[in-house]
Order: structure tokens, then C-alpha cells, then sequence
């Protein structure tokens, strides 16, 4: 179950960073919005056949990262495994992600050939740390 503080950055309108991996073994970083189920697996939503949803298929393993806008300092590290994918609900996830991301009901480019998919990643490690920002601001 994920900590008060890893919920605060996930339901924040805070951006993440998923890294997966290469067929050459190389990472490849994509920034995300992210979302989480009532199981507390992360949900990561992309179209068909791009690069998340590709490597992932050939290796599972990720890695995320996710800091606070309001708070750079605070920020969270997640390694975990893609444990499903489905298309099943993807357009509305979407519209959900967008909702809380742009406060717009429905993405304003989405493309009607797009098939949607919806990563389903299950946490193995999280790292948290929060650094009060007054830190590092004079």
C-alpha cells in the first residue's frame, strides 16, 4: 500500500518519468501523467505500438520517477514490473488523465485511428524523499 505522502504525489497534478528498457539494454525515459487503481498498481496509459507499451512487452521491468510541482525536493522513486495491459477503458482513462492534467474533459487531440492501452505496473521498491524547499530557497 503506498504511503499518505506517495498518494499526495500521486493524486497532485504531478508529472513522472517512466523508464523502460531497450531491446539494446539501454533505458529510455518518457515523461508521463500517472494514475494508480484501488490495488494500488500504477496505471500509465499510451497508444499501441509507442515506445512504452513496445519495450515493456519485451522486458516488464521499470522504473518510475514523480516529484511535486510545488516541490521539487520531494519526490518519489518506484521500480516495479508491467503486470497487464488492456485496452478495456483506455479512451476513458484518458479523458480521466486529462481531466485532472489540462482540467478538459476530453484530450483535445486525440486521434480516432489511436488504440489505447492502459499499463498496469505493480510497485516492487519505493524510495521517498522530501526536502522542505525552504531548504534550498534564500
Amino acid at each position: 500500500m503506498f504511503s499518505h505522502q506517495i498518494l499526495n504525489l500521486l493524486d497532485g497534478r504531478n508529472f513522472a518519468s517512466l523508464a523502460t528498457v531497450l531491446p539494446s539494454g539501454f533505458p529510455q525515459v518518457t515523461p508521463i501523467w500517472i494514475d494508480y487503481d484501488e490495488n494500488h498498481d500504477l496505471l500509465v496509459n499510451t497508444a499501441l505500438g509507442r515506445s512504452k507499451e513496445k519495450y515493456t512487452t519485451i522486458n516488464d521491468k521499470v522504473g518510475l520517477s514523480i516529484f511535486s510541482m510545488a516541490n521539487p525536493y520531494e519526490t518519489a522513486s518506484i521500480i516495479g514490473n508491467v503486470i497487464d495491459k488492456t485496452t478495456a477503458g483506455a479512451f476513458h482513462h484518458f479523458n480521466k488523465l486529462s481531466k485532472k492534467y489540462l482540467n478538459l474533459d476530453k484530450y483535445p487531440i486525440s486521434k480516432p485511428e489511436e488504440k489505447r492501452v492502459i499499463l498496469k505496473i505493480r510497485p516492487k521498491k519505493i524510495v521517498y524523499v522530501s526536502i522542505p524547499l525552504s531548504t534550498y530557497v534564500n
